[in-house]
């Protein structure tokens, strides 16, 4: 049985599982090179972590970009886990974790447009045109309060 839980990144250790499920997802997976994938923004952000028992298995990063305006960045879930909803319950809490019901702050992302679909579950919208990110399309969507 599957029990999932949300934690911000506290501890040195933490912060390198998080490294682990980028590097396992974007560089092996993806194909994405490590000097992208760790573009020395990571000490600007605060890291977010899923847990399965006391296995990590997701992973996702949120830089305040201007005062109102943040961007969830690095969304990564381990493979045998991307149909458990993980991905959802990673998303969902990280928007509460920031937002409350009078809160005016933006939230964005640059989706891989593979997975717009799962974004748009989740009542991100998408805006302007499609772009490339280390080879691979993208979309810039934002979150609308429902």
């Amino acid at each position: 049985m599957h029990q999932f839980i949300f934690k911000k990144v506290s501890s040195k250790e933490e912060m390198e599982e998080s490294y682990a499920i980028r590097t396992k997802v974007f560089c092996e997976e993806q194909k994405i090179s490590q000097e992208i994938e760790f573009d020395n923004l990571d000490h600007l952000c605060s890291h977010f972590l899923i847990f399965d028992n006391n296995k990590v298995i997701a992973t996702a990063r949120v830089r305040q970009k201007e005062n109102d305006f943040l961007k969830i960045e690095r969304v990564a879930v381990l493979l045998e886990f991307r149909r458990l909803k993980v991905g959802s319950i990673l998303i969902k809490n990280i928007i509460k974790y920031y937002m409350n019901s009078d809160d005016s702050r933006s939230i964005v992302l640059h989706s891989q447009v593979s997975v717009v679909n799962f974004y748009k579950s989740l009542n991100f919208i998408s805006y302007g045109n499609e772009f490339f990110e280390d080879g691979i399309p993208h979309i810039a969507m934002k979150y609308v309060k429902s």
